[in-house]
């Protein structure tokens, strides 16, 4: 197993980083009155995914880490509501909504591993008489 150096080396980094620029190019299809709405607000949602993974990979305190990991959970969610409206509203088909509905998923699930794994490290820690 590679040892993880980097918030580049993380899978679910790799997967948000390919979902966010894959989200770019899908925006580009909406019409172009909802540049300032429905757009934006996806592009920015996307994008904090993997931001905020990178982030908390990069703080020095488990708890601060499983805060931005926390965050980058909540951005799936949003990322996954703006997707229905935009089906709703009928600039995606349900083809593209469902994959990336199921792509959304896997970030989800891979994000709660990595607070799991933390919280992890945090109970074996305190076993050895540090408090983050």
């Amino acid at each position: 197993m590679k040892k993880i150096r980097s918030f580049r080396d993380l899978i679910v980094w790799q997967l948000a980083s390919e979902f966010s620029k894959n989200i770019s190019e899908l925006v580009k299809t909406f019409p172009g009155r909802e540049k300032y709405v429905l757009t934006n607000d996806l592009l920015r949602a996307a994008r904090s995914i993997p931001a905020n993974i990178a982030e908390g990979w990069g703080r020095l305190f488990p708890k601060e880490k499983i805060s931005f990991y926390n965050i980058a959970n909540g951005s799936v969610e949003e990322s996954s509501n703006h997707l229905i409206e935009a089906y709703n509203n009928g600039y995606i088909d349900d083809r593209t909504n469902k994959l990336y509905q199921k792509r959304l998923h896997i970030l989800a699930v891979k994000i709660t591993n990595l607070i799991t794994s933390t919280r992890k490290r945090i109970k074996s820690s305190a076993k050895r008489g540090f408090n983050y």
